[in-house]
């Protein structure tokens, strides 16, 4: 029996958020409210596809395409928009031998690209796979090229004593010392979400860069996640807000996401940020801390201190040689904005 694929509209969120509670390989980048919110701020069409053998759903897969002239191209995620994960999430695969899971996994990733390629005909497709996605083999057999990429995971399980010990003696001090300003770390609200979004705005554009993301989509994001999904901490400073961090969670990971910008201040801000959304994962029974940051040089040493182990996942490419401007242009905008 074949692998059936069927376009999930935006009518059936529920039920797609339902599936994908199910797959160990979802992110909350997945999430039916978050997909919305980026095929409206990308202006790119959504392809929601759930595949199934029988009535047994076996993957969800969501892309993004765009035309241009004669120019058709598909992303997963879209480009520009800060999110390092999208690509394949499967189901019912693990009760599977090896046989079985290879035919479906490929005959599923196969169906949906099929889709695409007689919607859009592209000349250019990318995907960035989640970290647990570790077979690309589907996509290497249809003609795409495969990258590995990396991102640092912060183990929750081990508790918070031990976790700290295992930082290194400078985070270790700036998160137990005392400080002479009053310090408040605490969950915000809306407001905290664009204050945030403003910082790093205004971080990026001293360093000369652009940055995609706009205050009033982030919030939208926010208000639209399910409750817990995306979540934002912010440090006060004798009152006043000095810095913030944006995550998300889903499964048993919180991802870092957007914020964590160097602040001056007299206290070691984004260390504090960092601790609280650990102690918050840790609380709420997560595993891991997705902090990112280990494809760029200026950030790994930062992110290092906080004893994380190195995660892998996979940018996969497939272009025609009308496609190969587009692919080496969006390699120079991803490798910016950590894909």
């Amino acid at each position: 029996m074949s692998i059936e694929v069927e376009r999930f509209e935006d009518a059936r969120a529920e039920e797609w958020n339902d599936l994908l509670e199910r797959s160990p390989g979802g992110t909350p980048f997945h999430r039916a409210e978050v997909l919305s919110a980026l095929g409206n701020e990308s202006g790119m069409e959504p392809f929601r596809f759930v595949g199934y053998k029988g009535q047994e759903p076996v993957g969800l897969f969501p892309m993004f395409g765009t035309s241009k002239g004669p120019i058709g191209a598909a992303f997963s995620p879209p480009p520009s928009l800060k999110i390092p994960y999208l690509g394949p999430a499967l189901l019912n695969m693990g009760k599977l031998k090896r046989r079985k899971q290879d035919r479906r996994h490929r005959r599923f990733v196969e169906a949906c690209l099929e889709h695409v390629d007689e919607r859009l005909s592209p000349q250019y497709v990318h995907v960035r796979t989640p970290v647990r996605y570790e077979d690309v083999r589907p996509f290497v057999w249809n003609g795409f090229d495969a990258t590995p990429r990396h991102t640092f995971e912060v183990d929750l399980t081990v508790g918070e004593s031990e976790l700290l010990d295992r930082f290194s003696s400078d985070a270790r001090r700036n998160i137990t010392d005392d400080y002479e300003s009053d310090v408040e770390i605490r969950e915000g609200g809306a407001d905290t979400v664009e204050r945030v979004v403003e910082q790093v705005r205004e971080r990026h554009a001293e360093q000369d860069e652009s940055f995609p993301l706009s205050p009033s989509f982030v919030v939208d994001l926010f208000e639209a996640s399910a409750d817990g999904h995306l979540r934002t901490f912010r440090c006060d400073v004798d009152g006043a807000f000095t810095g913030g961090t944006i995550v998300l969670e889903a499964g048993d990971t919180v991802y870092s996401w957007l914020g964590s910008s160097k602040v001056d201040a007299d206290v070691p801000v984004n260390d504090l940020l960092n601790w609280k959304v650990c102690q918050e994962g840790m609380a709420r029974d997560l595993h891991t801390f997705d902090l990112g940051g280990a494809n760029d040089p200026r950030l790994c040493d930062f992110k290092a201190k906080f004893a994380p182990s190195l995660g892998t996942y996979y940018r996969l490419q497939r272009s025609t040689r009308t496609g190969d401007a587009l692919a080496e242009l969006y390699d120079r905008v991803s490798d910016r904005f950590g894909g």
